[in-house]
C-alpha cells in the first residue's frame, strides 16, 4: 500500500495519536483512503516521535549500567519473582529495608529492572570505580590482511648432471 500519486481534492486536519492536528491528504483516485487515514492516526507526528525519542534516551542515561545496578546492591539482598498469568513476571526486591516491586518479560530482565528500582528508590550513585569506564586496552598494530608479495623461496642448490646410460659394446 504505497502512497497514491495523482490530483490531492482534500487536506483535511487530522488528529494523531499523539494528539496533534496535522493535514491528511485525500486523492482523487485513492483504494486504501480508509487504511492509510487509520494507520495516520495510530501514528505520531514526527515531532513528537522526536521529543519522545529523547526523553527515553535522556532517562536511559541516568539508569546505572546492569553491572553497576548489581554491584550496588547490598550483601543479602532478596528477590523473589514468579509468573503471573499473562505470561509475563513479576518480582520483588529488598534489601538494606526498601522494597521495590516490578515486572518484566523474562526473569533475567526483571532482575535488572528490580536492581534499577532499588538504586533509584535509595538515591545511589555509582562510586568513580564503577562510574568511570576502564581504560582503554590499545589495539594491537594493525597487520595487512593479505602481503603484497610473497617472499621468495631460498635459491636451490644446483643439481647435478643426470648419468647417461652405459654404452653397449658389440
Amino acid at each position: 500500500m504505497g502512497v497514491p500519486s495523482g490530483e490531492v481534492i482534500a487536506r483535511p486536519m487530522v488528529a494523531r495519536a499523539c494528539g496533534c492536528l496535522q493535514e491528511f491528504q485525500h486523492y482523487a483516485v485513492d483504494r486504501y483512503r480508509a487504511q492509510r487515514l487509520a494507520k495516520f492516526q495510530k501514528t505520531r507526528c514526527t515531532n513528537c516521535v522526536a521529543k519522545l525519542n529523547e526523553e527515553q534516551r535522556v532517562a536511559a542515561a541516568a539508569l546505572p549500567k546492569k553491572g553497576e545496578a548489581f554491584k550496588l546492591l547490598p550483601v543479602g539482598s532478596q528477590v523473589s519473582i514468579s509468573r503471573v498469568p499473562d505470561g509475563t513476571w513479576a518480582g520483588k526486591l529488598t534489601a538494606d529495608g526498601t522494597t521495590v516491586d516490578g515486572t518484566g518479560e523474562g526473569p533475567q530482565g526483571l532482575i535488572v529492572t528490580l536492581a534499577r528500582l532499588w538504586v533509584a528508590a535509595k538515591g545511589l550513585k555509582p562510586p568513580p570505580e564503577l562510574a568511570a569506564p576502564a581504560p582503554a586496552v590499545p589495539a594491537p598494530p594493525a597487520r595487512p590482511a593479505v602481503l603484497a608479495k610473497p617472499p621468495a623461496p631460498p635459491p636451490a642448490a644446483p643439481r647435478p648432471p643426470a648419468p647417461k646410460p652405459p654404452a653397449k659394446v658389440t
